[in-house]
C-alpha cells in the first residue's frame, strides 16, 4: 500500500516529514506521498527520511482552489522537479498569506466574543514555515476544557455556516490555473477527493487543462464516489491515486495507510 496523501507540520499536520516516513515504514507501507497545503517546504526533510528509512517517497502539494460556484476544490501536484518547485511556491504564496491573515482574524473574533484563545499562542503553534490553521484555535479551546474533540459541535458553531463568528474566508486559486501551473512546472496534477466537495463536474475542464490523475481512494469517499472516480479515470484516461489525508491529532480520526494506491503510479 502506498499512501499518497499526508500532511506534516509544514501545514496542518502534527508531525514532521521525518516522523511521517518513520511511521509509514513501521506500518509496512511501501511508499509515502507528502502533500502539505500550498507549500513544498517539507521536501528536503522528506527525501532525507526516505533515504534513511529506505522508503520510496514523493513530494507533493495540495493547492487550495475554488470552483466558480464557490465550492472548494483541492488540486494535488506531485513529482515536481527541483527546477519547477519555485514556480509552484510562488503560485501558492498568496494563498498561504491570505489563509494566515484569515486565521488571525478568526482568532481576534473569537477573543472578542469571549473565547479563551490567544494570538500569541496561535503564532507559537505554527509549524516551521509559520503557517496557521483553524485546528490550532480548536486545540486551544480543547486545552481550556470547552470541548473534547476538534470537529464537534463547537467547531461547527464557530467555523461553519454564514453566522459562524470565526468562519474562514480567503481567496484561493482557480483550479484550471492550478493544473496548468503544476503541469508547466513539470509535475503531475491530480484532482483530490472530488466526492468530498462535489467536484465531479469540474473534471472535463481540468482534463483539458492537463490533469494527470484523480484521487479515487480517500476516507471521505463513499463506495459510489470511488466507483465514479474509477469510471471517470477510464473515460478521461487518468491515473488513479489514493491516500489517507492523514493529519495526526489535527485530523478527523483517519489512520496513516487507511487508504492508498496498490502501486506507486508516480515512479
Amino acid at each position: 500500500m502506498v499512501d499518497l496523501h499526508t500532511h506534516s507540520h509544514f501545514s496542518d499536520g502534527d508531525r514532521s516529514p521525518w516522523e511521517l516516513v518513520r511511521q509509514a515504514k513501521a506500518c509496512g507501507l511501501s511508499g509515502l506521498g507528502l502533500t502539505d497545503h500550498d507549500t513544498l517546504a517539507g521536501g528536503e526533510e522528506l527525501f532525507q527520511a526516505g533515504r534513511a528509512f529506505g522508503l520510496p517517497v514523493v513530494l507533493g502539494v495540495e493547492i487550495s482552489c475554488s470552483q466558480r460556484d464557490g465550492r472548494q476544490l483541492h488540486l494535488l501536484g506531485y513529482a515536481i522537479p527541483t527546477e519547477g518547485r519555485q514556480a509552484v511556491e510562488d503560485f501558492c504564496r498568496p494563498i498561504r498569506q491570505a489563509r494566515n491573515r484569515a486565521v488571525l482574524q478568526s482568532a481576534q473574533a473569537l477573543a472578542q466574543a469571549g473565547y479563551p484563545v490567544s494570538e500569541k499562542r496561535l503564532l507559537a503553534q505554527a509549524g516551521p514555515q509559520g503557517q496557521l490553521c483553524k485546528q490550532y484555535l480548536m486545540a486551544q479551546l480543547m486545552e481550556a476544557g470547552l470541548c473534547k474533540e476538534l470537529y464537534g459541535a463547537l467547531y461547527k458553531k464557530l467555523f461553519k455556516g454564514e453566522a459562524a463568528p470565526a468562519a474562514l474566508q480567503f481567496p484561493t486559486a482557480d483550479p484550471v490555473e492550478a493544473v496548468q501551473c503544476v503541469t508547466r512546472a513539470g509535475g503531475k496534477a491530480v484532482l483530490a477527493h472530488p466526492g468530498q466537495y462535489g467536484n465531479f463536474q469540474a473534471l472535463p475542464a481540468l482534463a483539458e487543462a492537463g490533469l494527470w490523475g484523480i484521487e479515487a481512494y480517500h476516507p471521505k469517499h463513499s463506495p459510489e464516489d470511488t466507483q465514479k472516480c474509477l469510471e471517470l479515470a477510464r473515460r478521461f484516461q487518468l491515473a488513479v491515486t489514493g491516500g489517507s489525508d492523514f493529519h495526526g491529532r489535527y485530523g478527523e480520526g483517519e489512520r496513516l495507510g487507511e487508504q492508498g494506491a496498490s502501486a506507486f503510479p508516480l515512479f
